[in-house]
Protein backbone atom coordinates (compact mmCIF):
# COMPACT_ATOMS: atom_id res chain seq x y z
CA UNK A 1 0.00 0.00 0.00
CA UNK A 2 1.64 3.19 -1.15
CA UNK A 3 1.63 5.95 1.52
CA UNK A 4 -0.09 9.75 1.15
CA UNK A 5 1.76 13.15 0.97
CA UNK A 6 0.92 13.60 3.81
CA UNK A 7 2.24 10.28 5.60
CA UNK A 8 5.20 10.71 3.86
CA UNK A 9 5.73 14.58 4.99
CA UNK A 10 4.93 13.41 8.73
CA UNK A 11 7.54 10.44 8.35
CA UNK A 12 10.24 12.90 7.11
CA UNK A 13 9.78 15.52 9.71
CA UNK A 14 9.54 13.48 12.42
CA UNK A 15 12.13 11.48 11.88
CA UNK A 16 14.44 14.74 11.35
CA UNK A 17 13.17 16.08 14.50
CA UNK A 18 14.29 12.47 16.69
CA UNK A 19 17.58 12.21 14.46
CA UNK A 20 18.48 15.40 15.44
CA UNK A 21 17.58 15.32 19.22
CA UNK A 22 14.05 16.98 19.66
CA UNK A 23 10.81 15.26 20.96
CA UNK A 24 8.17 16.12 18.32
CA UNK A 25 4.54 15.71 17.59
CA UNK A 26 3.62 16.53 14.05
CA UNK A 27 1.19 17.57 12.07
CA UNK A 28 0.64 17.71 8.31
CA UNK A 29 -2.53 19.65 6.41
CA UNK A 30 -2.59 20.60 2.58
CA UNK A 31 -3.07 24.13 1.92
CA UNK A 32 -5.98 25.16 0.29
CA UNK A 33 -5.93 26.12 -2.98
CA UNK A 34 -2.32 25.06 -3.60
CA UNK A 35 -1.84 21.83 -5.30
CA UNK A 36 1.58 19.77 -3.55
CA UNK A 37 1.66 22.24 -1.00
CA UNK A 38 1.78 21.22 2.81
CA UNK A 39 1.78 23.04 6.06
CA UNK A 40 3.74 20.81 8.86
CA UNK A 41 3.02 21.84 12.30
CA UNK A 42 5.50 20.30 14.63
CA UNK A 43 5.26 20.95 18.84
CA UNK A 44 8.35 20.62 20.41
CA UNK A 45 8.19 20.88 23.95
CA UNK A 46 12.05 21.47 25.12
CA UNK A 47 14.93 22.87 23.76
CA UNK A 48 12.46 24.52 20.62
CA UNK A 49 14.82 27.71 20.93
CA UNK A 50 18.00 25.36 19.38
CA UNK A 51 15.81 24.17 16.76
CA UNK A 52 14.11 27.41 15.72
CA UNK A 53 17.72 29.56 16.06
CA UNK A 54 18.27 33.02 15.97
CA UNK A 55 15.81 34.75 13.33
CA UNK A 56 14.22 31.80 12.30
CA UNK A 57 17.63 30.58 10.68
CA UNK A 58 17.96 26.71 12.34
CA UNK A 59 14.47 26.07 11.50
CA UNK A 60 14.70 27.54 7.57
CA UNK A 61 17.64 24.67 7.35
CA UNK A 62 15.27 21.94 8.57
CA UNK A 63 12.65 22.94 6.24
CA UNK A 64 15.25 23.20 3.18
CA UNK A 65 16.74 19.05 4.37
CA UNK A 66 13.17 18.32 4.74
CA UNK A 67 12.34 19.45 0.86
CA UNK A 68 15.13 17.88 -0.12
CA UNK A 69 14.71 14.68 1.57
CA UNK A 70 11.04 14.92 -0.14
CA UNK A 71 12.67 15.26 -3.28
CA UNK A 72 14.36 11.97 -2.64
CA UNK A 73 11.18 10.23 -1.77
CA UNK A 74 8.68 11.60 -4.30
CA UNK A 75 8.48 11.66 -7.61
CA UNK A 76 6.40 14.83 -7.54
CA UNK A 77 8.16 18.03 -6.31
CA UNK A 78 6.20 19.19 -2.70
CA UNK A 79 5.92 22.19 -1.28
CA UNK A 80 6.19 21.78 2.57
CA UNK A 81 6.45 24.74 5.09
CA UNK A 82 7.98 23.34 8.35
CA UNK A 83 6.74 25.33 11.70
CA UNK A 84 7.82 24.49 14.96
CA UNK A 85 5.24 25.95 18.27
CA UNK A 86 3.86 28.30 15.58
CA UNK A 87 7.01 30.51 15.23
CA UNK A 88 6.27 31.10 11.45
CA UNK A 89 3.10 32.14 11.80
CA UNK A 90 3.01 34.71 14.26
CA UNK A 91 6.41 35.87 12.68
CA UNK A 92 4.32 36.04 9.32
CA UNK A 93 1.72 38.44 11.12
CA UNK A 94 4.75 40.72 12.58
CA UNK A 95 6.55 41.17 9.62
CA UNK A 96 3.19 42.42 7.53
CA UNK A 97 2.56 44.45 10.33
CA UNK A 98 6.36 45.82 9.69
CA UNK A 99 5.73 45.76 5.70
CA UNK A 100 2.35 47.57 6.52
CA UNK A 101 4.22 50.43 7.80
CA UNK A 102 7.21 50.73 5.87
CA UNK A 103 4.16 50.85 2.99
CA UNK A 104 2.59 53.66 4.66
CA UNK A 105 5.49 55.55 5.43
CA UNK A 106 6.91 55.46 1.71
CA UNK A 107 3.44 56.38 1.08
CA UNK A 108 3.18 59.65 3.25
CA UNK A 109 6.37 60.95 2.69
CA UNK A 110 7.05 60.08 -1.18
CA UNK A 111 10.71 58.24 -0.30
CA UNK A 112 12.25 54.62 -0.26
CA UNK A 113 11.90 52.81 3.43
CA UNK A 114 14.71 50.29 3.64
CA UNK A 115 13.73 47.57 6.22
CA UNK A 116 16.52 45.30 7.90
CA UNK A 117 18.55 42.57 6.34
CA UNK A 118 16.25 39.83 6.07
CA UNK A 119 16.57 35.97 5.56
CA UNK A 120 15.39 34.80 1.90
CA UNK A 121 12.04 33.11 3.41
CA UNK A 122 11.05 36.86 5.78
CA UNK A 123 11.66 39.09 2.47
CA UNK A 124 9.61 36.04 0.33
CA UNK A 125 6.93 37.20 2.72
CA UNK A 126 7.03 40.85 2.53
CA UNK A 127 6.85 40.50 -1.36
CA UNK A 128 4.16 38.65 -1.56
CA UNK A 129 2.33 40.67 1.39
CA UNK A 130 3.13 43.83 -0.52
CA UNK A 131 2.73 42.83 -4.14
CA UNK A 132 -1.44 43.01 -3.70
CA UNK A 133 -0.47 46.93 -3.20
CA UNK A 134 -1.02 48.78 -6.58
CA UNK A 135 0.43 52.13 -4.98
CA UNK A 136 3.88 50.13 -3.76
CA UNK A 137 6.61 48.53 -5.18
CA UNK A 138 9.40 46.43 -3.17
CA UNK A 139 13.27 45.29 -4.10
CA UNK A 140 16.09 43.18 -2.51
CA UNK A 141 18.74 44.58 -2.75
CA UNK A 142 22.22 43.96 -1.09
CA UNK A 143 24.49 40.75 -0.68
CA UNK A 144 23.75 37.72 1.68
CA UNK A 145 23.87 38.47 4.93
CA UNK A 146 23.03 42.27 4.67
CA UNK A 147 20.29 41.61 1.96
CA UNK A 148 17.07 43.66 2.66
CA UNK A 149 13.94 45.23 0.91
CA UNK A 150 13.91 48.58 -0.38
CA UNK A 151 9.57 49.72 -0.02
CA UNK A 152 9.07 52.48 -2.43
CA UNK A 153 5.74 54.35 -3.92
CA UNK A 154 5.15 53.15 -7.68
CA UNK A 155 6.07 56.17 -9.85
CA UNK A 156 2.76 57.80 -11.11
CA UNK A 157 2.17 56.20 -15.06
CA UNK A 158 1.68 59.17 -17.64
CA UNK A 159 -2.67 58.10 -18.71
CA UNK A 160 -2.19 56.87 -21.94
CA UNK A 161 -2.69 59.06 -24.94
CA UNK A 162 -5.69 58.04 -27.17
CA UNK A 163 -5.30 58.63 -31.34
Amino acid sequence: MSKTHQEIIEETVLGLLQKLGFEAVVEVVPQEGTLGAFFCKARVERDQNFLIGQYGANLAAVQHLVRVMLRKKTEERLNVIVDVNDYFSEKKTLLEKEAGKAAEEALRDNISVALRPMLPYERKIIHSFLFENPKIMTESVGQGDERKIMVSPKPESEPLEVA
